[in-house]
């Protein structure tokens, strides 16, 4: 159980980082005129909402079983909250906020990210 809820974790967690790296350059071909980008980062921002529900499950999973922290899982449900709100400002076209919340919420990820993947503290591996 331990094994696959942290297999889990870190796949959920590349799985947001590269979805979230994917965002700006959706982004910048509907600004350079690909109309169609704008539709697959419209999906991709659910997708990604989905993708961070699934993170807290497995956090809280993850907590129970040691592999993850409680830091990962209030973080993961803040990140939630930051990126309704990012989908929220995106429909109403807010990009003074909508551009900085998703290097934020990218960057957030990225350490969520390489945090699993360390070995923790007084962990055999």
């Amino acid at each position: 159980m331990k094994r696959a809820t942290g297999f889990a974790l870190k796949t959920v967690l590349v799985l947001h980082s590269c979805a979230l790296l994917a965002q700006p350059a959706l982004a910048g071909e509907f600004l350079s005129g690909a109309d169609d980008a704008v539709r697959f980062h419209e999906w991709l921002a659910w997708a990604i909402l989905g993708l961070c529900s699934i993170q807290i499950v497995l956090a809280a999973f993850g907590l129970r079983t040691g592999v993850a922290t409680y830091w990962l899982l209030i973080g993961s449900a803040l990140l939630l909250l930051a990126e309704s709100l990012q989908t929220g400002v995106g429909y109403g076209r807010l990009l003074r906020v909508h551009v900085p919340l998703g290097a934020i919420e990218f960057a957030v990820v990225v350490v969520q990210t390489v945090s699993v993947f360390r070995p923790r503290a007084g962990s055999p591996e």
